[in-house]
């Protein structure tokens, strides 16, 4: 599904073009923002059970690393195994040893999602909570949404 994504969003965009753009479609909440000054770009989707981050290559060609922002499904409540949670491509659902009070969100909507460019990192706000931090120079994403760190992430 990222790789989908990430070249309709190469043939919609123009390389350098700074702007933010949101969409909710039935398919979930869909996301892109490039910063004006550094020209990065990252990508926000909503798939079956979460919403991860994505920050594309410089030349837009890939996927440089990712960060999970929330689950949109209770943690609490998913039954199906992970490995038939991921046949669509998806990342499998967030389990419940790594969920936190902050993990699940509900009736989230791209309005309520804030991107901040920052000079080394990304500040990535739900609702006017920092919810995940991606730093630029590392390459590593902090989530709020995380317990402890895992192969999700890293905890903030």
């Amino acid at each position: 599904m990222k790789l989908i994504l990430l070249s309709i969003f190469t043939s919609v965009f123009a390389i350098g073009t700074p702007k933010t753009r949101s969409e909710s479609t039935i398919d979930g909440i869909f996301i892109t923002s490039t910063d004006p000054i550094s020209g990065r770009t990252l990508m926000i989707e909503e798939d079956e059970y979460s919403i991860w981050v994505y920050v594309l290559n410089s030349d837009k060609q890939g996927i440089d690393f990712d960060g999970f922002l929330c689950s949109v499904v209770d943690p609490e409540s998913i039954t199906i195994s992970p490995k038939e949670a991921t046949k669509n491509g998806n990342a499998p659902p967030l389990t419940t040893n790594y969920a936190n009070k902050y993990s699940y969100i509900k009736n989230i909507k791209p309005k309520d999602i804030k991107v901040h460019w920052k000079q080394s990192r990304i500040e990535i706000k739900l609702k006017k909570e920092t919810y995940l931090i991606m730093d630029l120079e590392t390459k590593t994403s902090y989530s709020k949404a995380l317990s402890e760190d895992c192969y999700y992430g890293n905890k903030l």
